[in-house]
């Protein structure tokens, strides 16, 4: 495994998956075995009324529960969503959400991450969904 001075950084490669952008996704805090990500309210990305749609609370949190995975494989690695189930726990409404995920099982070809899910109004946080995803593992050299 890596040390916290080698690790990935899920911050350099966020950026240039055109997905994370269109989500306005950026990587607030990463250490090996986990990532916080937030996403701002988008409209064109709502669903009536105000609210974001269970498929970017989904998105997000597994953008967050991967990019932990990410965190924990050596340079020269990338790894890709294989699947993801999204659980709602509540209403997504506020002007943003963030990810915090987390590494449950980090192994060389398969991972397996997780991310709770707030919404953000006013400044309060809301649990509004849980992710677990599954990565694949694979050297970019």
């Amino acid at each position: 495994m890596t040390t916290e001075t080698e690790f990935t950084r899920p911050s350099q490669f966020l950026h240039l998956q055109p997905f994370a952008n269109t989500y306005g996704v950026t990587v607030v805090e990463e250490k090996p075995g986990s990532v916080v990500i937030e996403a701002p309210y988008l409209e064109a990305l709502s669903t009536p009324p105000d609210l974001f749609p269970t498929s970017s609370v989904g998105a997000v949190g597994d953008m967050a529960a991967i990019s932990s995975c990410l965190s924990m494989l050596p340079k020269g690695w990338a790894c890709a969503t294989l699947d993801f189930t999204v659980k709602m726990t509540g209403q997504a409404r506020g002007e943003k959400l963030v990810a915090r995920g987390r590494v449950l099982q980090a192994g060389k070809s398969f991972s397996v991450g997780s991310a709770d899910v707030f919404s953000v109004l006013n400044g309060k946080e809301t649990l509004c969904g849980v992710v677990m995803a599954t990565s694949r593992n694979f050297p970019i050299k």
